[in-house]
C-alpha cells in the first residue's frame, strides 16, 4: 500500500493538522516508510508464541470504592466548583 498526497491531506484534514502543501511531499516519504516496517513486521513467524502472553483473558476486578481526599489538592486547581475540578469541554 502506497500513501498518496490525497491520504495525507485527508489524514491531516481528520486529525486537523494544518500541513503546508510544500509538507506534504516530505510526510508522505515518512508515512510510507512507516509502511514499509509494517510489512516487514507481518513477515516475522509468531507461530511460536502462546496466544495468552498476547491478550490474558484474567481480569482483576475491585470493589468500587469512594476513599475520601485531601481538600488540599483543591487549592491547586485553576476552576473549582461545588469542590469538583472544572475542566474545558473537549466533545464538540
Amino acid at each position: 500500500m502506497s500513501i498518496t498526497n490525497e491520504d495525507v491531506k485527508k489524514v491531516s484534514y481528520l486529525a486537523r493538522i494544518h500541513v503546508k502543501d510544500s509538507e506534504i511531499s516530505n510526510i508522505k516519504s515518512s508515512l510510507n516508510g512507516i509502511l514499509e516496517f509494517v510489512d516487514q513486521l507481518n513477515e516475522v513467524d509468531c507461530s511460536s508464541v502462546n496466544e495468552i502472553a498476547l491478550a490474558p483473558t484474567i481480569t482483576h476486578e475491585r470493589e468500587d470504592i469512594v476513599i475520601p481526599h485531601d481538600p488540599s489538592l483543591m487549592d491547586n486547581a485553576p476552576q473549582k466548583e461545588c469542590n469538583m475540578f472544572v475542566v474545558p469541554k473537549i466533545v464538540g
